[in-house]
């Protein structure tokens, strides 16, 4: 029996890093330009889709025997989540959107298109838009490495009273594969331009082409990946053969806005069931543009600044049409 431990660890210790993994789908090794995201804090991997489990009831006895409860390690899934990141680096968030949106070419944008096709990345023969996810814990032998991880949704926020306004990104990154624990290599690229982008930065704020007061945007871009089959990978059972990004994309976000003639008329708009164009940015370095959005609701909430409109809304996209375009340099 071991005697008692007295190591304390701060939370603060622990840190995060992404790169965009240049080994093969089912590679478990630390690949690609690590970057460092400094959220306030650290969240540990969700291990609890990772097992499949089940009570099984037998005869004989009213409660379940310890052998009645089944629990196996195998042909599941693991997440990690990130939240109130307020942007810092260039080069973080042109890679959590190239991520989210499978832009295999990025240049400081990122779109998605109506027409966008479905990916699929093999087991040890596909590069693509995955990632490495470490978690560097204060124990070097309680590192984890989440790898062939897919960035499956993306949420910024711009809000003048959070951050100095700045950019938040909040996201989720899921895998199929079983995780590394164990001491893993964490040294972080330092070259990233810093990023001081935010909602001050936008000298733009329309909404059907018309000049409105905001004091929130958000959106949020969901593309998930789906596991393919079961192999043996990495001498682990029950592990994908490939993944399928091939299911439904959305954008979905919240603005709220001033109430005021131009806004009324978006109201109207809402009643009409009308697209209508989101255009938040300076055109340059931060830009969000939403061509054929619908709204799905609005609230009135009556502030000391006036009654503004909760307007939530879901972005829309025919054939070749951009469902979003996104600027970050």
């Amino acid at each position: 029996m071991a005697s008692l431990d007295k190591t304390v660890y701060s939370g603060k210790q622990f840190e995060s890093y992404v790169s965009l993994q240049s080994d093969a789908l089912g590679t478990n090794d630390v690949s690609g330009t690590l970057y460092k995201i400094r959220t306030p804090e650290v969240n540990d991997i969700d291990f609890s889709a990772g097992f499949h489990t089940a009570d099984i009831e037998r005869s004989g006895q009213r409660v379940l025997r310890p052998t009645d409860h089944i629990k196996v390690y195998k042909g599941g899934s693991f997440t990690w989540s990130f939240s109130d990141y307020a942007v810092e680096n260039e080069a973080v968030l042109q890679l959590l959107l190239q991520l989210v949106s499978e832009d295999d070419s990025p240049s400081g944008s990122a779109q998605i298109l109506g027409n966008q096709g479905t990916v699929v990345y093999e087991e040890g023969a596909s590069t693509g838009e995955y990632a490495c996810v470490v978690i560097s814990s204060p124990d070097a032998d309680e590192d984890k490495l989440m790898f062939s991880s897919i960035l499956q949704e993306l949420t910024l926020t711009l809000d003048p009273s959070v951050n100095g306004g700045r950019m938040t990104a909040s996201g989720v990154f899921w895998s199929g594969y079983q995780p590394v624990i164990g001491t893993e290599g964490t040294s972080a690229n330092a070259t990233g331009v810093d990023y001081t982008q935010g909602f001050f930065d936008c000298t733009t704020m329309s909404i059907g082409g018309d000049d409105v007061v905001l004091n929130k945007f958000e959106v949020t871009i969901s593309n998930p990946a789906a596991r393919v089959g079961y192999s043996t990978v990495n001498s682990i059972e029950g592990e994908p053969s490939a993944y399928n990004r091939g299911g439904q994309i959305s954008v979905t976000g919240s603005l709220s806005a001033k109430l005021d003639d131009n806004v009324t008329d978006t109201i109207v708009d809402f009643r009409a069931g009308a697209s209508v164009n989101i255009s938040i940015g300076d055109g340059a370095a931060i830009d969000f543009d939403i061509p054929t959005a619908k709204y799905t609701g609005y609230t009135h909430t009556s502030t000391d600044s006036g009654v503004f409109i909760d307007l939530p809304f879901m972005g829309t996209a025919d054939g070749s049409g951009a469902l979003i375009t996104i600027i970050a340099t």
